[in-house]
């Protein structure tokens, strides 16, 4: 493991590859060396640094833009790119490179980033820079989607319980348990479509079209367009719920006349009492909260055939 190396010599190498050793049920260790004799095997210098406890990837990535560095491979989950996202948000001379092998893979899958290793690292040598729009809560910022509602309270089961599977399967699973005990909040959702004052099962705020491993709640969302899109769905009987989540996997759900799609800059969410915010699967705040968009506020390297 190449982690002796201090920090003060960034600088010297072309790029810093931080690994959560855990992700993939331990497969990330093992993801981050090959791809790392395969990157210095095209004559690049670099490092790998192993994180081994939660805030360690964010800590990292802050190190090494303080030293000059100025291209991070992120090599685990959506939880680690969501660390160092928060590290690198809108300093655009820092390259942001993914090697997925976490749960989600939600940005990886939205910039065309293969799961297989070598397509991936032909990524990291050979796509495209892109500048893509974030989102941000107060001084936290997240890549892919924001929710409250439903999907918060799976997000907060998975993330506290566990599942059984993997993947997009964990989600589903943790979202079937909890439909028989969870309760629609009511909230006051506001940007610049207007108003919605009532009962939600979810909504859903983002700058991807995925979640969860591949859920299609926003299946129009772009990645640079400046806009968030929002879903919000009202609550509907239970086993309506059910087949909505089996419509998310194609993006079926917004034909649904308990959905609304829009697209703001801005979001305030109130409600009474407070509801719980996750994005990126992280949990991030309650209610009241203002989202908002920050325009190319990430430069990352993407497949050249990502939308």
């Amino acid at each position: 493991m190449r982690t002796q190396t201090p920090m003060g010599h960034h600088t010297c190498w072309d790029f810093t590859l931080i690994a959560n050793p855990v992700a993939g049920k331990g497969k990330a260790a093992v993801i981050a060396e090959k791809a790392y004799r395969r990157l210095t095997g095209q004559g690049l210098k670099g490092v790998i640094e192993f994180t081994t406890q939660p805030g360690d990837a964010n800590r990292i990535a802050r190190e090494i833009v303080q030293n000059g560095g100025r291209w991070i491979i992120a090599c685990g989950g959506d939880g680690t790119v969501h660390e160092i996202v928060n590290a690198i948000a809108e300093k655009p001379d820092v390259v942001l490179g993914m090697l997925p092998c976490g749960k989600g893979n939600d940005l990886a899958g939205a910039l065309g980033i293969p799961k297989s290793l070598a397509s991936a690292v032909d990524v990291l040598l050979y796509g495209v820079t892109r500048q893509i729009d974030l989102g941000r809560i107060g001084n936290r910022y997240f890549d892919t989607i924001v929710t409250c509602g439903y999907d918060s309270e799976v997000n907060r089961r998975v993330a506290v319980e566990g599942a059984p599977f993997s993947g997009t399967l964990s989600y589903v699973y943790t979202a079937i348990t909890t439909l028989f005990s969870f309760e629609s909040p009511s909230a006051r959702v506001e940007g610049d479509f207007g108003v919605y004052d009532g009962g939600i099962l979810l909504t859903a705020t983002g700058n991807t079209r995925r979640y969860g491993g591949g859920l299609t709640i926003l299946p129009d969302a772009v990645l640079d367009d400046g806009l968030l899109d929002v879903c919000i769905i009202k609550p509907v009987p239970r086993r309506t719920v059910l087949c909505m989540m089996i419509s998310l996997f194609w993006g079926g759900h917004t034909s649904h006349p308990a959905v609304r799609i829009h697209r703001t800059k801005s979001l305030t969410i109130h409600a009474d009492p407070p509801i719980l915010l996750f994005a990126d699967g992280e949990q991030v705040c309650y209610t009241p909260a203002t989202i908002q968009v920050v325009e190319r506020g990430l430069t990352a390297l993407a497949s050249p055939d990502a939308r």
